[in-house]
């Protein structure tokens, strides 16, 4: 899990983003154009660097770009299991009022790593 980013094109990529981590007790979001990783985002409220690892193994997270919301979890991007799935669903109307799921955005489960700086694959829709 990077914590120093060294690639301008993925900082350019994560400012572009509304990136999220959601809990139990509510959603985390980041500032708009907030240049960082979620492993930033959460040392930033104060974890750890281990909280923050398994936070990301534990928690849906992901972000809202161009109207459409990308859904993964764990450090290696992989769709939601059921109770993932059950929580972010909360959210989905949330999503909506918020803007960042527009009326003909979709929602995505997982994605399939692609170049640094680019919108990866998505595995399937929520």
């Amino acid at each position: 899990m990077p914590e120093n980013r060294t690639s301008e094109a993925e900082a350019a990529f994560h400012s572009r983003r509304k990136a999220f981590v959601i809990f139990d007790a509510g959603i985390l979001t980041a500032a708009d154009g907030f240049a960082g990783s979620h492993f930033d985002l959460l040392v930033q409220t104060g974890m750890d660097g281990e909280q923050a690892r398994r936070a990301i193994e534990t928690w849906p997270r992901g972000y809202a770009l161009n109207g459409d919301v990308f859904l993964y979890q764990g450090a290696d991007f992989a769709a939601l299991p059921e109770r993932g799935r059950r929580l972010a669903g909360r959210f989905v109307p949330f999503f909506k009022t918020n803007g960042w799921l527009s009326p003909t955005g979709k929602v995505y489960d997982g994605m399939r790593r692609g170049a640094a700086g680019s919108v990866w694959t998505p595995l399937k829709e929520f």
